[in-house]
């Protein structure tokens, strides 16, 4: 797989750690106008807010990673101010309803959020973030939070398939974050990867207290 640098655009915070996305799945690249589809149920995920947020707090404390319960926000003044995720402001003001959580690891030590947005039935778009150290000491959460948001939001089919030909998701972590470390650009992406008719985006940005992980997941 080839990994891509792209120029510094800044991090915006929503309810702890969050980033502004530009993420090339169908919904991001929706026409407008007059044939533009109708809303944004055309680009639903197939799951609820309730069903993937449950199933990942299950999950995550299995493997001693919580996450809190969500906050949800259906007014366009909080949505705006907790999650304004898209660059594209049009797109933006689609989405109609968002949660947010809080992920801490074992110690409760903050490691990053899960947001989730879209119509008030159905997200169209999940981004967890994390924010590692540099010294990359909680590396290993990381990777268990991405996969566990992998397998819950879009297929647990890596093994069968195997996108970018990367056994586990981990071992694709590793070559962005090799990648990423021997550049000179403060970000790095995987763009999207297609994945069982859905697609996921891993980014990696250099921040202050160290590196920013962030996936995204979208049809």
């Amino acid at each position: 797989m080839k990994f891509t640098k792209y120029t510094y655009v800044g991090i915006a915070a929503a309810v702890g750690v969050a980033a502004v996305v530009v993420f090339l799945t169908q919904f991001n690249m929706m026409q407008t106008g007059p044939s533009a589809p109708a809303g944004i149920s055309a680009y639903t995920l197939d799951f609820t807010y309730a069903e993937a947020n449950s199933d990942l707090k299950s999950t995550l404390i299995d493997q001693n990673i919580n996450m809190s319960k969500p906050l949800k926000f259906n007014t366009q003044s909080d949505i705006t101010q907790y999650c304004n995720f898209l660059t594209n402001q049009t797109r933006q003001a689609m989405i109609e309803y968002c949660t947010s959580t809080e992920i801490k690891d074992e110690h409760g030590n903050f490691l990053g959020n899960l947001d989730m947005i879209g119509s008030p039935l159905s997200p169209v778009m999940v981004i967890a973030a994390a924010q590692s150290d540099p010294m990359f000491s909680n590396y290993n959460d990381v990777k268990i939070l991405f996969g566990d948001v992998v397998n819950e939001t879009v297929c647990q089919c890596w093994a069968t398939e195997k996108p970018g030909n990367y056994t586990q998701l981990s071992g694709m972590m590793d070559a962005l974050r090799d990648f990423h470390l021997k550049g000179k650009e403060p970000n790095s992406t995987t763009h999207g990867v297609p994945l069982s008719g859905k697609h996921f985006e891993i980014e990696l940005s250099t921040t202050t207290q160290g590196y920013l992980w962030k996936l995204l997941v979208a049809k």
